[in-house]
């Protein structure tokens, strides 16, 4: 309980040159710091609403990892969660750094001409741009529960996916970039049939033609000229002859995708031009997403999964050597957020330098976001398990307890028993309280050896949720591999006042 007495006082702003993995960030305790290792291992909040776990640990967290000259992304479910980012901002003196994305602000990331033309190897790699695209399209898929069920969904998604393959191709043959409105002019003026291909009319008016004949004009390397044949093939033989239902299937699958980004505030902040990249994080910037959730509904999430995945592709291709500064990515509320990537990122962003901070109610909010099937379960547990720290606030949910407690695990515990046991003259004697003056009666006494959870799952309903009048959070605290020198354990129960 005394990781109250040691928390940073002021937050000096950093402007390392290096960063080292031993820095230390904060102390739960007078003997027990949490250094930048600890952090890029990656961190899990959970607790009850009301719990404190933004403004007890989540507040803590995130002005060390400000003070100590981070880069980040923040994701937003709550209204109120730009205030409170801009108010951490300029406790530790990085107003200048934070960076507002969202409907009121002019900052646009066109992010399929980013990954076209960013530098790096992999850049330019039309099934990276195709993978962007399906990986940000999981939360729309999910949120409607597409497919059915259907045992064709895969056929169509698969025919949807080559669909936008070719297309991504013959924009950026013909013009050099791309974006989600001029793949979608292609797919609908594409040829229905061999003989509209010879009529003037169609040729004149079709912009899919039009993209041919560019890119038919243009230099093109060896490879490049190798993809416009395959695209001119697909386009002038294979699309013509499929089956009308067939085509109007997939025509209508691609667009199911593209439609939330042709229009509105998406096509304005995705497919316009680009004034901010996930690369700006490694100098130094804090990128938030002012979008929540409970306000801008599916657009909002579908944005900051966009960014998310974004984010993650990017930093984990950055050169630690060239550019070690550590970055955060920071989502309250993760479960609207969370996709089947997660936990494939997790397992490698340590080497990235990427300090991963997800805050949730529950164990089972993250198994329902991700399907609420098995799939989702082995995914929770895979991501959850790659998140090394993690902080546990009050809770009144009982999967999450028992999760927890299962977590922290067993030890070997001791029960001590006695009895007393009188033969039946002896009743008389034994209620006067002279039960020493009786001569059949036995006492006994003894230990038995039993493996018990070392933090029962009541506990967890027992801790401090703050608000006045001590304004103080109580959390639990795990590390696995590691033994608190204030407990001697792999927990620590320790305290964060929260700021009124």
């Amino acid at each position: 309980m005394l990781g109250r007495l040691f928390r940073r006082k002021s937050f000096p702003l950093a402007r390392c040159l290096r960063w080292e993995l031993s820095d230390e960030l904060l102390r739960w305790s007078r003997d027990d710091a949490w250094t930048l290792r600890d952090a890029v291992e990656g961190t899990l909040i959970l607790g009850a609403t009301g719990s404190g776990k933004t403004s007890g640990s989540g507040a803590t967290i995130a002005r060390s990892y400000l003070a100590a000259g981070f880069g980040g992304l923040v994701l937003t479910a709550k209204s109120d969660e730009r205030a409170l980012w801009e108010g951490y901002c300029r406790e530790t003196n990085r107003s200048g750094d934070l960076v507002i994305v969202g409907a009121d602000t002019a900052m646009r990331f066109n992010f399929l001409d980013h990954e076209l033309n960013r530098t790096g190897s992999g850049a330019g790699l039309t099934e990276n741009i195709v993978t962007l695209f399906s990986n940000v399209m999981e939360i729309r898929e999910r949120n409607a529960a597409s497919g059915g069920g259907r045992e064709d969904g895969t056929f169509w998604k698969q025919g949807a996916l080559k669909c936008m393959r070719n297309a991504v191709d013959l924009v950026s043959l013909a013009t050099g970039k791309v974006s989600v409105p001029d793949l979608v002019r292609v797919v609908l003026s594409a040829p229905l049939s061999p003989a509209q291909i010879r009529d003037k009319d169609w040729q004149q008016g079709s912009f899919c033609f039009h993209c041919l004949k560019e890119a038919d004009k243009r230099d093109k390397s060896p490879r490049q000229q190798h993809d416009f044949g395959v695209v001119a093939d697909y386009y002038l033989l294979e699309w013509v002859n499929l089956a009308e239902r067939t085509r109007s299937v997939i025509q209508a699958t691609f667009m199911g995708w593209a439609d939330l980004l042709v229009r509105g505030l998406l096509r304005e902040l995705f497919c316009t031009d680009t004034t901010i990249t996930p690369e700006d994080v490694e100098r130094g910037r804090i990128i938030l997403v002012d979008l929540p959730v409970k306000e801008f509904g599916e657009v909002g999430q579908f944005a900051q999964v966009l960014w998310k995945y974004a984010f993650q592709r990017s930093i984990e291709r950055r050169n630690v050597a060239a550019s070690s500064r550590p970055v955060f990515l920071w989502a309250d509320e993760a479960q609207q957020f969370v996709t089947s990537y997660d936990h494939s990122f997790q397992t490698t962003c340590r080497a990235a330098r990427v300090a991963t901070v997800l805050l949730s109610q529950n164990y089972s909010n993250f198994i329902a976001a991700l399907g609420g099937n098995e799939k989702a379960r082995a995914e929770t547990d895979s991501l959850l398990a790659n998140l090394n720290t993690k902080i546990l606030h009050a809770n009144g949910d009982a999967v999450t307890n028992e999760w927890a407690s299962r977590l922290i695990g067993r030890s070997r515990q001791f029960l001590a028993s006695g009895n007393n046991s009188y033969d039946a003259e002896d009743q008389w004697t034994a209620s006067l309280g002279l039960d020493w003056l009786g001569h059949g009666g036995s006492t006994t006494a003894g230990f038995s050896e039993t493996f018990e959870f070392e933090v029962q799952p009541r506990e967890f309903t027992r801790l401090r949720t703050g608000g006045p009048p001590q304004w103080m959070v109580d959390g639990i605290v795990f590390q696995n591999g590691r033994m608190f020198e204030a407990s001697g354990r792999t927990w620590l129960e320790t305290s964060f006042r929260q700021r009124p």
